[in-house]
């Protein structure tokens, strides 16, 4: 099965954000938006026994969400990618410079709960609006394996 392309993905997510910028939708929001679906510093406890990424997701409100990759790093930091700590990729889209510790959490549909990935990485592609993160693209799109 071949992946999809980021360049037939990027398109869509800039559309998604340019109409929601385009509907009135301030960039405080969008930013806050981002925080609440990528964002997890310091990394929450679920106890011992229970998956980080199901309980997450529930309590996010995102549950049933494909993928999504939670980043354990102050705001401040993850900002910095926006600045000087990321470098341009293409369309709004900047890559860190630095490796960040996330979690990336991919739902299965046929056990309905979530695969647990974590590992530090570069946050590979950060829309950024105002020198802020707005939305956050998985590359390469729905990749689980390390780097």
């Amino acid at each position: 099965m071949r992946r999809p392309h980021l360049r037939l993905l990027l398109p869509l997510v800039l559309l998604a954000a340019c109409l929601a910028l385009a509907s009135g939708t301030p960039w405080t929001r969008l930013k806050n938006r981002f925080r609440w679906h990528h964002v997890d510093f310091p990394r929450s406890s679920v106890g011992f026994r229970n998956n980080y990424c199901d309980k997450m997701m529930w309590r996010r409100g995102i549950y049933g969400t494909l993928i999504n990759t939670f980043i354990h790093a102050p705001m401040r930091s993850i900002k910095r990618v926006c600045s000087v700590g990321g470098m341009h990729v293409s369309n709004g889209l900047r890559k860190s410079i630095f490796h960040f510790p996330v979690t990336t959490c991919r739902y299965k549909p046929y056990t309905d709960s979530y695969k647990e990935v974590k590992y530090p990485r570069q946050i590979v592609t950060i829309g950024c609006w105002n020198r802020l993160p707005v939305f956050y693209l998985e590359f390469p799109p729905y990749s689980l394996s390390a780097p």
